[in-house]
């Protein structure tokens, strides 16, 4: 007997990502919902006839029903393929919750939700056992019930449930804890969990399989599903599968001069192709001239352009003025004289204005340097 499956997770369809600009928003939130498409062609390459989705299906309860819809409709168009959902802790089975509202609008046929802890079977191949949260911190562990689940005349089974491993040091967003051994404990032949947002294996029956579209800027490798053959002895076998469409990166460098800049452009240029669906978070750290702030500033520009998204924290690079700074500004007048003051306070602790002079420093410098390419274009 053989058991293919996709196993996947942590799809938080209709989040909002409201900390970026409007249209990436858009981008972003869209690129959830095309994951489903892109998860289906691999589980027909793969010859699997079953997604499972540990969780987090939904990023919250109070979406507006087209949203539901939408992601029915994405899952009904492939009709070969089953999907099993479970509630997780972003969207838990709770009366008048989100499953409830989905329940009313009636389901597609290849549509199966494990709303309940109660074994799932697959027709001449495996049994499902789910542990749907009911709540976002149901205060057990909700897969406990798996140890003495009676599933006769089926070898393969397997565990599907959203939360923590206990000892792993998951930074997911649950509460629930779940035990390292439930695989072994239960006789499973995979526990498939959702929670952790990077594919991550904890043993060789027990897996994370992350978020299929990365969300954030963590080094835990979102952005994968897996595809799981399982046979009636032998362990499992999983393949990881790449699916993200964006990619986020964060990386932190060390500048002494604007040269230095050289170096994280060969980093921008080591990103996956292509380059405008990278979303980088930067971190500086160092020291800079004026002028090489300045010029910072138009660098940022640019990269802003080719990328898709752009942040920089520049809060560790310190100021350091040069006479050529001050030459830049001529050779006297108001612009100089504030210079000169605003350099004085950055220099001197004791100084009122001592925090906030090197910004004024780089802002005065930035406008000085935008004003003289203006003048030469």
């Amino acid at each position: 007997m053989t058991f293919r499956f996709i196993h996947t997770a942590d799809w938080q369809l209709g989040k909002p990502f409201a900390n970026f600009p409007p249209d990436l928003a858009g981008e972003l939130s869209a690129a959830r919902f095309t994951a489903i498409e892109r998860i289906a062609e691999i589980a027909t390459q793969r010859g699997a006839s079953h997604v499972l989705v540990a969780g987090d299906i939904f990023d919250s309860e109070d979406l507006a029903n087209a949203t539901l819809r939408r992601a029915l409709e994405r899952m009904a168009a492939f009709r070969q393929i089953a999907w099993i959902l479970l509630p997780g802790n972003h969207d838990p089975a709770r009366p008048g919750g989100v499953w409830d509202r989905i329940l009313r609008f009636g389901l597609p046929e290849n549509i199966a939700l494990a709303v309940s802890a109660a074994p799932v079977a697959i027709a001449g191949a495996a049994v499902i056992l789910p542990a749907p949260l009911s709540s976002k911190n149901p205060g057990r562990d909700p897969t406990l019930w798996m140890d003495t689940a009676a599933t006769p005349g089926h070898s393969i089974r397997v565990g599907l449930a959203h939360g923590s491993v206990q000892g792993f040091g998951s930074d997911g967003e649950s509460s629930v804890l779940i035990a390292k051994d439930r695989a072994k404990a239960a006789g499973l032949s995979y526990l498939a969990l959702g929670d952790w947002h990077g594919a991550t294996k904890i043993n060789d029956a027990t897996w994370y399989s992350g978020t299929p579209e990365p969300d954030r800027f963590p080094n835990n490798e979102p952005g994968f599903v897996l595809a799981v053959t399982l046979e009636d002895t032998g362990p499992a076998k999983v393949e990881k599968i790449s699916t993200a469409q964006f990619h986020w990166a964060r990386t932190t460098s060390i500048v002494a001069s604007a040269a230095d800049l050289n170096a994280v452009e060969t980093g921008f240029a080591a990103l996956p192709p292509p380059m405008n669906r990278s979303l980088v978070n930067l971190t500086l750290k160092g020291s800079l001239s004026l002028s090489e702030h300045a010029a910072l500033d138009a660098w940022f520009e640019t990269w802003s352009a080719r990328l898709r998204h752009l942040d920089i924290d520049r809060s560790a690079v310190a100021v350091r003025p040069t006479s050529s700074d001050f030459d830049s500004l001529g050779a006297s007048g108001p612009l100089v004289e504030a210079a000169q003051l605003l350099s004085a306070a950055a220099a001197d602790p004791t100084h009122p204005d001592h925090t906030n002079a090197p910004l004024a420093l780089q802002r005065l410098f930035g406008f000085a340097a935008e004003a003289a390419r203006g003048a030469s274009s």
